[in-house]
């Protein structure tokens, strides 16, 4: 096997369980929405992509606010509820957690880069608008929304024949396949006992570079490994209280 390595970003444990992640490529910032497991609101997380903490434990205080994304050095969450009618907003927060708007007079529709997309609460359809997330104006610039592209990206389920240095026998259902400049991530779960692992195998054209083991002794087999940006992937562990990171 080449010599090769793996480093280990980071690794952040929460009191509850995770919600969403968001992630910003960007300013290199992730936010993380947990739910209080008394009150069910939201409570708020921001770390750089080195595992540097920015924001702790934000308590939000209406539980129909969610975290929705978070762009120059913003956190944009928006009002959802389970049931109707539910009462419009849009809610921008600085990096350290104080208001920077609240719009109660309309609807989150979409995000892209440096925009939202919104409807004011009179209409159903029709009739959007844009505003900035830095500058907190309205705008008519949308050449940077159609040409908005994700700089995250998701290791996709591969079925087509497996390269030689896999153990082909060993791994449970179809493994994923992503990229990271000219190396090949594979990710597979291998069984042990009554309990399945995660592993991470990178690779070049032809030849094993290294096998990592990402997840342990786990019941089930989780649905999605990671998401990645660049070189850097991320992953939430089983009972969903903690990410942890690797450069690979």
């Amino acid at each position: 096997m080449t010599k090769y390595t793996t480093f280990k970003a980071f690794e952040k444990n929460f009191p509850y369980q995770i919600w969403k992640i968001v992630a910003d490529a960007a300013s290199r910032q992730i936010a993380v929405e947990l739910r209080d497991t008394e009150s069910t609101c939201a409570v708020l997380y921001v770390f750089d992509f080195e595992g540097k903490e920015v924001l702790i434990n934000k308590q939000i205080d209406e539980k129909e606010w969610t975290l929705e994304a978070i762009q120059y050095h913003t956190i944009v969450l928006k009002r959802v509820g389970d049931t109707q009618p539910v009462k419009e907003g849009i809610l921008f927060l600085d990096i350290q957690g104080s208001l920077r708007h609240l719009w109660q007079e309309y609807t989150w529709i979409d995000t892209y880069r440096g925009v939202i997309k919104v409807r004011h609460r009179n209409f159903q359809s029709g009739f959007e608008e844009y505003i900035d997330i830095e500058t907190l104006k309205k705008t008519s610039d949308t050449e940077r929304i159609q040409d908005y592209c994700s700089a995250i990206k998701m290791p996709v389920p591969y079925s087509g024949p497996l390269p030689p240095y896999l153990p082909h026998s060993a791994i449970q259902d179809l493994p994923w396949i992503s990229r990271a400049a000219n190396r090949i991530l594979w990710s597979y779960h291998i069984k042990e006992n009554d309990h399945y692992r995660l592993n991470l195998a990178i690779a070049d054209t032809s030849n094993l570079l290294w096998t990592q083991c990402l997840l342990s002794d786990m019941p089930k087999m989780i649905p999605q490994p990671y998401f990645q940006i660049e070189n850097q992937i991320f992953l939430m562990s089983y009972n969903k209280r903690k990410i942890v990171s690797y450069l690979v």
